[in-house]
């Protein structure tokens, strides 16, 4: 019940802690909870220490984590000695935190305290975007896509705006509202002049991260003046925006730039030739398609996959749900099939 509750207050800080994981802390003593806290950004206090202040008197209770406590100093002390000099009697998690040698069980235990793993299969798919991006050093990648049911993301003349409904429309915002950055091409940037923003849900604003392969690319007005973070991948500077200069683009490379730039989790929006590219290249972990009831026909311009060769790709579905007459469908690659939701 416990890590439920310290689970919850993950969904709501998630997006925001950059590379670091999102962490919730429940602290209980006498059959009531004393404390609890969550990492709410990279660089400050993690979620068990925001507990254990607000607990003040945490002796003799017991510490519920989502996240194994960590047991190294980083741009935080290790979490442990905060918690063994608070007093705690028993520290419950139910993720191990693979991506650390030491993590501080057995150091827990050597001071006396009960440490008992109480696994979660919904913690643990959460975790698995955390651990992917800090052991291969890149960040986790998701294509979003809105498609027609013949995979089209619109029709051949571009005008086709709005696939979806309004209320897929709000969910792609809540999405985003998780992730560290929104990619696109420079064709995309151009014609639809995209916000890439979670306005709808909430006043958080991911960076906009732009492709230019050639370093033709003007910044809109309304990307000049604002607050978001504009990152381009450009051979050549470009005005009003932080530039990662490269001449490699390949999408392995792309990734390890936006890595080093500070990007744990990635949305790539479109458009189809990148997203073409970053299939094709094996460059993504999951896929999430909002299908709307519609046939668009034409040639084979702005469908969501095309390649020279054909290739098959297993995915495993992990997540549906529905919003009127839209699907939306979340597949993972290379990833057990956790939950699902009907």
């Amino acid at each position: 019940m416990y890590i439920d509750q310290a689970f919850q207050l993950v969904k709501m800080t998630a997006g925001q802690t950059g590379r670091n994981p999102a962490v919730g802390c429940i602290i209980v003593k006498d059959g009531a909870i004393i404390g609890f806290g969550a990492h709410l950004k990279e660089g400050t206090a993690h979620a068990e220490v925001q507990a254990i202040r607000m607990a003040g008197d945490a002796r003799g209770a017991t510490l519920y984590c989502t996240l194994e406590p960590c047991n190294h100093t980083g741009k935080t002390p290790p979490c442990t000695e905060a918690i063994i000099q608070a007093g705690v009697k028993k520290v419950v998690f139910a993720e191990r935190d693979r991506s650390l040698d030491d993590t501080g069980v057995r150091y827990m235990e050597s001071h006396g305290i009960a440490v008992v793993h109480e696994p979660s299969d919904e913690v643990s798919d959460f975790y698995q975007a955390f651990f992917i991006s800090k052991e291969e050093k890149r960040p986790f990648v998701t294509l979003k896509l809105a498609s027609t049911l013949d995979g089209k993301l619109a029709d051949d003349h571009n005008s086709s705006r709005w696939l979806t409904h309004d209320k897929s429309r709000r969910d792609v915002h809540a999405l985003r509202h998780t992730y560290d950055a929104v990619l696109v091409g420079r064709a995309t940037y151009d014609i639809d002049q995209p916000k890439l923003d979670a306005r709808h849900v909430s006043d958080k604003v991911p960076a906009k991260v732009i492709i230019t392969k050639t370093g033709q690319l003007k910044i809109h007005g309304q990307d000049q003046e604002t607050d978001q973070r504009i990152i381009v991948l450009s051979p050549t500077p470009v005005e009003y925006a932080e530039t990662i200069l490269t001449d490699d683009f390949r999408p392995a490379r792309l990734l390890e730039l936006l890595h080093q730039a500070g990007i744990g989790r990635l949305m790539i929006e479109g458009g189809s030739a990148v997203i073409s590219e970053f299939i094709e290249q094996d460059c993504f972990d999951e896929i999430v398609i909002y299908y709307a009831p519609k046939l668009l026909g034409g040639t084979l311009n702005n469908r969501f996959y095309h390649t020279v060769e054909s290739r098959m790709i297993n995915l495993r579905l992990t997540d549906v749900r529905r919003f009127d007459d839209d699907l939306r469908l979340t597949y993972r690659k290379g990833q057990t099939d956790v939950h699902r939701t009907y």
